[in-house]
C-alpha cells in the first residue's frame, strides 16, 4: 500500500486512533474493545480488519494485540496532530521568532505559556519579564539581548547588586546604544565581578532568559525590534534547547573587555 493511503486511512477516522490507543494500554477481545471504546461491535471489527490489514494490529487466539509497526505508526501520528495543533495555535509567535522558531521543539512550546503585546500594552513581554526577575528567587542569568531598554536596564541594576551570576550575549548595535544611551548602567555591569557581557558577530533577532535552568522566557520580535511575545516556561525540553541555544550563541561569541569596554578580540570558548 501507498504511504499516503495509510495516512489517510488512519487520519480518516478518529475511532481507528482511539482503538490503537486503547490497544496500547493493553490487548483486547473485539467485544471488551467495543466497550472500552464505546462504540458498536460492528465498528470495531471494521476498524480492526482494517487496522490488520496494514500490520497495525494482530489478532492471536480472539484477542487483539498493538504490533511494534502499530506503536510506530500510533506515535508517529501523535507527533504529527500535536505540531499541527501547537503551529496553529502559536504560529504567530513562532514566525516572529525567525529561524530559531525552526528549532524549538513542540515538546517544548506546547506547555509554554505565552505573553502577546497587544495595541493596548505593547511592552506586555517585557512587564512580564520583569515581574519575572522580581518574584523569582535565582542565583544565575544566562541571557541573550537583542535590543536595549530604560526599563530592562532598571530591572537589571538590583539583580548586579543583588550578586546574581550574569552572563549577557548582545550584539554590536546593542552594545553603542548602551554605552550612548544608557552609559551610567552599561558602566555598573562593566564593574561589577559578577556581570559577564559578550558580543555576537551577528545582528540578534531574539531574546533568550535562562534562569537557575529551571526557568526560560523566550522574546519574539518584529523586524523593527519590537517586541512581539514571550514564551515562559519550565518543562525539561524547553530548558535543554534553552541552554543549547545559548551556549551556541556564546561559543560564537567574543567577551567584552571590562576595563576597556571593548571586544577583547578571543573567541569564547570553553
Amino acid at each position: 500500500m501507498d504511504p499516503q493511503e495509510r495516512v489517510a486511512f488512519l487520519a480518516g477516522s478518529p475511532n481507528r486512533v482511539r482503538l490503537l490507543r486503547e490497544l496500547r494500554e493493553r490487548p483486547g477481545r473485539g467485544a471488551e474493545l467495543a466497550r472500552r471504546c464505546s462504540l458498536p461491535r460492528s465498528t470495531v471489527h471494521r476498524c480492526l480488519d482494517g487496522l490488520a490489514a496494514r500490520g497495525w494490529v494482530e489478532k492471536e487466539s480472539g484477542t487483539h494485540r498493538l504490533t511494534t509497526p502499530g506503536e510506530l505508526v500510533l506515535s508517529a501520528y501523535e507527533e504529527l496532530t500535536e505540531t499541527i495543533r501547537v503551529s496553529a495555535e502559536h504560529g504567530k509567535v513562532l514566525t516572529q521568532l525567525g529561524d530559531v522558531g525552526r528549532t524549538l521543539p513542540i515538546g517544548a512550546i506546547s506547555e509554554a505559556t505565552v505573553i502577546e503585546a497587544t495595541s493596548e500594552n505593547p511592552y506586555a513581554t517585557i512587564e512580564h519579564s520583569i515581574e519575572t526577575f522580581q518574584s523569582e528567587a535565582f542565583d544565575r542569568m544566562r541571557t541573550i539581548v537583542p535590543i536595549t531598554s530604560r526599563l530592562l536596564n532598571e530591572a537589571g541594576r538590583p539583580l548586579v547588586e543583588a550578586n546574581v551570576d550574569i552572563e549577557m550575549v548582545i550584539d554590536d548595535e546593542v552594545l553603542e546604544t548602551a554605552r550612548e544611551s544608557y552609559p551610567e548602567a552599561h558602566q555598573l555591569g562593566l564593574d561589577s565581578e559578577n556581570f559577564t557581557p559578550y558580543i555576537h558577530p551577528e545582528t540578534l533577532t531574539f531574546g533568550l532568559t535562562i534562569l537557575d535552568a529551571e526557568r526560560v522566557l523566550v522574546g519574539a520580535y518584529d523586524g523593527k525590534g519590537n517586541p512581539r511575545a514571550c514564551l515562559d516556561g519550565a518543562n525539561d525540553v524547553l530548558i535543554e534547547w534553552a541552554s543549547e541555544t545559548y551556549e551556541r550563541y556564546r561559543e560564537e561569541s567574543s567577551r567584552i573587555d571590562a576595563a576597556s569596554g571593548t571586544v577583547g578580540g578571543t573567541a569564547v570558548s570553553e
